[in-house]
């Protein structure tokens, strides 16, 4: 209760009232407090959330190009394993090589105005290695040469007679020509010997490149040697040898033929000199 005197015209209040109210005001600012702090708290786990933004779906990828090792290092992919093996087969040059060039009246000269300015004898001297030239005219892989094929001289039975010497041993032989053997009417024929002949000449000398630089004749001449290219470019895949291909690269055009040929069938000393050039563009791609 509280109790009001008069002193100077002001109520007195006495000390156990005082105390008195000093604790409530106490309770009521501390349950002021539990109520702001319950309104600050966190949301009960029932209520609702607002929606999260929408995340795309993860993907898991496995790259055919490559597959990782424990190395941390990648395999090379299957493609590109594939299309390096489809490409034509190159040759790895030997520490020293010794080059044989063996083929027909091209590799003879024939045309030129020396036999010296052959394309044989110009990529000899290019290359700068101990080489040697063996041309024989009207020969081939599978056509041994005369109007009725009997002269013996296929481009097999000239390689054993080389191999037969000891003191010549070549580790890099240039096969060339195709042209003669046009007159064999049936091209299989053709693709076997050329076949043969290249693993004839593994066998004489274990280890040796090879590379067939197909038929090639000024126009028109040129266009008719198609079908025996064929022959001679399935015969050299077929013992995986790489096959420099003049017909369908176009070397000799109707544009340019007339300054390369000499008789409508072998081509002239400026001819000569061109095929040699052609030849040694193809040869680097080959040996790089």
């Amino acid at each position: 209760m509280c109790r009001v005197t008069r002193n100077g015209g002001r109520p007195s209040i006495s000390k156990q009232e005082w105390i008195k109210y000093a604790a409530l005001f106490v309770l009521a600012v501390a349950a002021f407090g539990v109520a702001a702090i319950a309104l600050m708290g966190p949301r009960n786990v029932d209520e609702a959330l607002p929606p999260a933004p929408s995340m795309p779906a993860a993907t898991s990828s496995v790259t055919p190009s490559a597959t990782a090792t424990p190395a941390g290092t990648a395999t090379a992919s299957p493609t590109a394993t594939a299309s390096a093996t489809s490409q034509a087969p190159g040759i790895e040059l030997p520490a020293e090589p010794v080059v044989l060039i063996l083929g027909d009246s091209y590799t003879a000269g024939v045309g030129a105005g020396r036999p010296d300015q052959g394309w044989a004898y110009l990529v000899a001297g290019q290359l700068g290695y101990p080489t040697n030239i063996d041309g024989v005219g009207g020969t081939g892989f599978a056509w041994g040469g005369g109007a009725r094929d009997d002269q013996g001289g296929e481009y097999e039975v000239r390689l054993r007679n080389i191999a037969a010497n000891p003191a010549f041993v070549p580790n890099v032989l240039i096969l060339q020509g195709g042209q003669n053997d046009s007159q064999i009417a049936n091209p299989d024929e053709v693709k076997a010997a050329a076949t043969q002949t290249i693993e004839a000449a593994r066998r004489f000398w274990p280890g040796i490149q090879v590379v067939v630089l197909g038929p090639s004749a000024p126009q028109p001449l040129g266009e008719d040697l198609r079908r025996v290219n064929s022959a001679v470019r399935d015969g050299a895949a077929a013992a995986s040898a790489p096959f420099i291909d003049a017909v369908e690269a176009g070397w000799f055009t109707t544009a340019n033929s007339p300054n390369y040929d000499a008789d409508g069938a072998h081509p002239n000393t400026a001819g000569h000199a061109y095929l040699a050039g052609k030849f040694l563009e193809a040869w680097n791609r080959l040996t790089q």
